[in-house]
């Protein structure tokens, strides 16, 4: 459920950018994505995602545990994945 609902997630947010590359690792109810490339420039940054009550979540290390299926909460996963 977690891996499909994060394959979503990414399908949405980068509809027409191809400059990023990632792989992803379930455990449990986590879900670990590892991007090697953001927008064609070389990077090491790992996102933490989990699964409650049905909603994707995102830590963000400064601002905690967001949810994703509010509109508001991805500009954390925007401004962690931009920052370097």
């Amino acid at each position: 459920m977690i891996k499909e609902k994060i394959e979503e997630f990414i399908k949405i947010q980068f509809e027409e950018l191809d400059e990023f590359k990632y792989t992803f690792d379930v455990e449990d109810s986590f879900a670990y994505l590892e991007f090697t490339e953001i927008f064609s420039k070389a990077c090491q940054k790992e996102m933490t995602f989990r699964m409650i009550d049905n909603k994707l979540q995102y830590h963000s290390l400064e601002y905690g545990w967001k949810v994703l299926d509010r509109g508001s909460n991805i500009k954390y996963f925007w401004i962690d994945l931009l920052n370097d």
